[in-house]
């Protein structure tokens, strides 16, 4: 099986291509700078024309970040989305899309959900094999951290140089942490089981507190750092705001429920960025 994997050198997508490849698959990392080369029809028609499946983890990223440029998160997100999917029904290639679970109101959520949204239509009514999946807050080794704040990377980070623990708020948001290759092997599974017009969250249901995920990290990188408390950023919830995910359906659909435990998958993670974090540092 050749599978095309959009943004395969980015974060989901490189593990992604690890798990296909370790399950004897021949993934195809589809390297685009932010996404933008989706945005060529033809580029991307002739990379799906080639494939048994694509999987879609491309995207401009950030909630607060992409409030500075939101014509081109539209124009990825969203644009670079519907080349993909109007390829696929061309030569009728299944596609497994990641999309977001939270629906707050920031370019890169709306975007996502829109892109999601034009995935299912195609789906219902022009026969297109698509399946959703909605991940929550991924988190593993190999995800980069300083342009985009992504919260563990960013924190781990901070822990390990002994600067101050960053949180939003007062701390009791709630997050629903799933490690990376959790996500992957579910969207992975969605294809196996051909569950075709389907959209499932990719979580583990389990609540956590940012405030106890900030004193975790604080003791898996030596408590060198205090935990400090700054205003909320623009495009993202109040304080008190929630993402968890329904793990319900994919167990019943496919069968799928995460089996990385928190505080084990970040143990790990914490080990890789002790000793490659300075490698994934954004410009």
């Amino acid at each position: 099986m050749k599978a095309l994997v959009t943004g395969g050198r980015g974060f989901v997508g490189s593990h992604l291509c690890n798990l296909l490849e370790a399950g004897g698959d021949v993934p195809i990392p589809y390297d685009l700078k932010d996404g933008l080369d989706t945005l060529n029809a033809e580029t991307v028609r002739e990379a799906v024309k080639h494939v048994d499946v694509v999987f879609d983890t491309a995207g401009v990223l950030g909630s607060a970040e992409t409030m500075a440029h939101v014509r081109r998160t539209l124009a990825v997100n969203v644009g670079g989305v519907l080349n993909i999917l109007e390829a696929c029904h061309e030569f009728n290639v299944p596609l497994i899309h990641l999309s977001l679970k939270n629906e707050w109101r920031n370019p890169y959520m709306i975007s996502k959900h829109c892109a999601a949204n034009f995935a299912l239509m195609y789906a219902e009514y022009m026969r297109l094999p698509v399946a959703i999946v909605r991940g929550l807050n991924a988190y593993g080794p190999g995800q980069h951290w300083g342009k985009v704040r992504k919260v563990v990377p960013t924190w781990i980070m901070a822990g390990l140089k002994g600067k101050n623990i960053e949180v939003y708020g007062d701390g009791r948001q709630i997050l629903d942490l799933i490690h990376v290759d959790d996500l992957c092997a579910l969207m992975i599974r969605m294809w196996e089981e051909r569950a075709w017009g389907e959209d499932v969250d990719g979580g583990t249901g389990v609540p956590t507190t940012a405030e106890w995920l900030a004193c975790l990290i604080q003791d898996l990188t030596g408590r060198k750092s205090n935990i400090t408390y700054i205003p909320m950023r623009p495009g993202e919830p109040p304080e008190g705001g929630v993402a968890l995910a329904d793990p319900s359906k994919a167990l019943r659909l496919v069968g799928f429920y995460p089996n990385t435990p928190l505080q084990e998958g970040l143990a790990d993670t914490v080990d890789w960025y002790r000793e490659y974090g300075h490698e994934v540092r954004d410009a």
